[in-house]
């Protein structure tokens, strides 16, 4: 009793490690799944949570799209516009579907802490704690550069411009996004602090949804990555038999036929959850992408050295977030991939010859990769970065010959 509850704590402890970066972003922006027993309380101060966020967004958006529409004529002033406002859609889009899809990420989570208590095997359990450690060093690879990317904007860029003087001769105060309040200046003070405390955080929370969509990914497809590195040793022990009996064969197949389906199954739970949020992300990165690009030449035309660096760690952050998504998009077809080698160069001729051809039908489903896309559109894959950056590219090229 003493040994099998230690033995669940152990994958209690091992789950939530695996899942501990991702868990933190998102309790913090209050997006992580509301426990089925939170008291009344705890669920109250969670919407509150949510409606504070959206007062954020909706505090970037709204005066960035009344400052464009209604006072900025210039093009290029608009272009420099259009990337926090963009950037802050994304971000609001991303929390909408997050928490319209919450019951079902949920659910996600459950089955995936289920399958780390079903881990018995002490080799099983190392296989899966190699994959989290994966999926967690991309979770904090990608946060630590899209943190200090995102939030260098919004406090050392605009406070290393100081106070600028007018082509009108009045002194203005930079503000990572400008804006147009209809009611109040908010170059005055105290109204010009309050705005960018409040950009502040507007922007914390949108890159604590890249980051957290982003750690997701790496969390379940790293999982189901363990999933199949698992079932490949199962396969594998068929092999490793000397005599096969028929019943320890046909109890070891059961196994991996029930093992297949439950991973097939949660991949496709995955995917029909997050495709959705990974659409956005992707396609919202390659026009930030461009953009990026944009400011960079434009800053360095100026001679802006800090701003220059400031948009230089952004295009990386972005860059690194769109790599990340393909890369273990990339990762789950290998292993899948690996998976078919496997079942196609198993002895099957010392098996049982009923249990011989059961074999059949389980080749034929390990040989048809696995992978992930964005909306059932965008692949995910080393390919599909390389084409993501060449179109990027391609855009960057158009509008900086359109627009300087």
């Amino acid at each position: 009793m003493t040994m099998k509850l230690k033995t669940t704590l152990d994958t209690e402890s091992d789950f939530y490690y695996a899942v501990q970066v991702t868990r933190i972003i998102l309790r913090i922006i209050g997006l992580w799944p509301i426990p089925r027993f939170a008291s009344n309380a705890n669920r109250i101060a969670i919407r509150l949570q949510n409606v504070v966020c959206y007062f954020l967004f909706a505090f970037i958006l709204v005066p960035g799209l009344l400052l464009i529409f209604l006072k900025e004529r210039d093009v290029k002033r608009r272009i420099r516009l259009v990337g926090p406002l963009l950037n802050c859609s994304v971000g609001c889009i991303k929390y909408s579907l997050f928490l319209y899809y919450g019951k079902q990420i949920q659910s996600c989570l459950e089955q995936a802490q289920q399958d780390w208590q079903k881990t018995t095997n002490s080799s099983d359990r190392k296989i899966m704690l190699s994959k989290a450690k994966t999926g967690r060093k991309f979770a904090i690879f990608s946060a630590a550069f899209i943190y200090v990317g995102g939030l260098s904007f919004r406090t050392i860029l605009p406070l290393s411009k100081g106070r600028i003087l007018t082509s009108m001769n009045t002194t203005i105060r930079v503000l990572s996004c400008p804006s147009y309040f209809v009611k109040f200046d908010e170059q005055e003070s105290p109204a010009y602090e309050i705005v960018f405390i409040l950009q502040f955080f507007a922007g914390f929370l949108t890159y604590s949804m890249t980051c957290s969509v982003a750690g997701l990914v790496a969390f379940f497809i790293m999982h189901v990555c363990g999933q199949l590195s698992i079932l490949i040793g199962k396969l594998q022990h068929l092999n490793d038999m000397t005599q096969p009996e028929d019943q320890a064969v046909a109890t070891l197949l059961a196994d991996v036929v029930e093992h297949q389906i439950r991973v097939k199954n949660f991949l496709a739970q995955v995917e029909e959850v997050m495709r959705f949020m990974w659409l956005v992300e992707i396609l919202g990165s390659i026009v930030m992408l461009c953009l990026t690009g944009y400011y960079i030449i434009t800053e360095w035309q100026s001679s802006n050295s800090t701003a220059t660096l400031t948009y230089s760690v952004m295009l990386t952050s972005f860059t690194i977030s769109i790599f990340i998504y393909c890369y273990v998009g990339q990762l789950l077809t290998d292993q899948s991939i690996e998976l078919g080698l496997t079942t196609s160069t198993i002895s099957w001729y010392r098996l049982p010859h009923k249990r011989a051809r059961t074999l059949i039908l389980i080749i034929a489903v390990s040989n048809i990769p696995a992978n992930i896309s964005a909306g059932k559109i965008i692949e995910m894959s080393l390919s599909t970065f390389s084409n993501i950056i060449k179109t990027s590219v391609a855009y960057f090229n158009m509008l900086r010959k359109f627009v300087t």
